[in-house]
């Protein structure tokens, strides 16, 4: 199996250097530290722009949240730019994020489907 990816995520690069996760889910708990292992692989030190892309998220795996806020309690001072893309209707997502983003101190950007990709890490 390729290391950057599994059914349920894949990992690439946008156009502009940004990491690209995609997630389709829901995403089994071993499969997440499977991604969390390939995801410290892709990681820059510094500067880090990421995209999670959440909009083809089918149900909500819980316990992927604690190693996921783990990861971002430890790589924080690396990411400078973080945005979750939701589906349309996903409420509950929305509100899993931000509280991700209130226990982590992360700044999370919150976008909805139907966006470009490429216009979430431009910069």
């Amino acid at each position: 199996m390729d290391a950057s990816r599994s059914q349920s995520w894949q990992i690439t690069r946008t156009a502009s250097g940004a990491i690209c996760a995609r997630f389709i889910g829901p995403t089994p708990t071993a499969e997440m530290l499977d991604f969390i292992s390939a995801l410290n692989t892709a990681m820059p030190k510094s500067n880090a722009r990421l995209i999670f892309d959440l909009s083809e998220l089918d149900g909500y795996n819980a316990e992927t949240k604690a190693p996921m806020k783990t990861w971002l309690l430890e790589h924080k001072l690396a990411i400078q730019e973080l945005t979750v893309v939701v589906p349309k209707a996903g409420t509950i997502v929305k509100m899993v994020v931000a509280a991700i983003s209130l226990a982590t101190g992360v700044k999370i950007r919150i976008r909805e489907a139907g966006e470009e990709l490429s216009s979430y890490a431009a910069s």
